[in-house]
């Protein structure tokens, strides 16, 4: 089937019509080819749980690359509603830490790799960290508490489709099984203005609005993060090294800062995060 107009473009691929009602993915040049495979085994785990996310309708050969074909989800995307109505910024950012928090709620699918795992596997390609750093930041991520929660591992308001039905959450690649604090340490740093330039995660958005996302959105998970305690800047610490893994920021100088920032001296038992079991819940 011949693909139609570009209706979306993403850093590592590109979003086409495809006939009628759908839509396919297609991996930049460059992607690794089992990604696409990775990323439909993904979503269709998390929308056999009962969240709004596109079905996977197939998996075809786009100029010879492994391409993702997807129900078309008509809407625009949370942060575009948030360019066309900067009035109701606060709305729309408690609106995304609740799509954040039913996530966290869903269950636990098959098909979704161990966050550990996930985050090691990228860690080990951070060319910026010396190896004895990235022996350490793996170390943390494998002595961190365990947890048993859906991640979306790149959530922020752009992933998020305002469909007549409600919000629909897209691009899940990078789904995990693991603590919530993690993914939700994730969101805040791609909510976390650069330190130059536009936000690559809120582009079209003054700084002053994107700190007001952020702060919001970390209102609403205020008691999580105050329950990880002494652990908060380790779980930072692990998301910023794993995040340099990506090449995705232009200027890497504020996710450095967060790895050197990181406690020198900490205890890491597993039982050193008050109220963390082997799997969290939020009371």
């Amino acid at each position: 089937m011949k693909i139609g107009a570009k209706v979306g473009v993403g850093r590592t691929s590109n979003v086409f019509a495809y006939g009628s009602g759908a839509v396919v993915k297609v991996p930049l040049a460059g992607v690794p080819s089992h990604w696409a495979e990775l990323e439909a085994r993904s979503t269709a785990a998390v929308r056999s749980l009962g969240l709004p996310v596109p079905e996977v309708l197939d998996v075809v050969e786009v100029d010879d690359r492994s391409a993702i074909v997807f129900e078309h989800v008509h809407g625009s995307s949370l942060l575009e509603h948030i360019v066309d109505d900067p009035t109701s910024t606060k709305s729309y950012a408690r609106e995304f830490a609740d799509v954040h928090r039913r996530i966290q709620q869903a269950g636990i699918p098959s098909e979704v790799p161990d966050l550990v795992d996930r985050l090691c596997l990228k860690i080990q390609g951070v060319t910026q960290l010396s190896e004895a750093e990235r022996t350490e930041a793996c170390g943390f991520a494998r002595r961190l508490p365990r947890g048993a929660a859906l991640l979306h591992g790149d959530l922020h308001p752009g992933n998020v489709l305002m469909s007549p039905s409600g919000p629909v959450i897209i691009d899940w690649f990078d789904a995990t099984v693991g603590h919530p604090v993690a993914d939700v340490v994730r969101s805040s740093i791609l909510l976390t203005p650069p330190p130059t330039g536009e936000s690559l995660h809120m582009p079209g958005l003054p700084r002053p609005m994107v700190e007001t996302i952020r702060a919001v959105y970390l209102e609403v998970f205020e008691p999580m993060l105050d329950n990880a305690g002494d652990l908060l800047p380790v779980w930072r610490a692990v998301s910023a090294a794993s995040r340099l893994s990506e090449g995705a920021e232009v200027d890497e100088s504020a996710l450095l800062e967060i790895w050197r920032q990181r406690p020198k001296v900490l205890d890491l038992r597993t039982d050193a995060l008050p109220g963390v079991g082997p799997a969290y819940e939020e009371s």
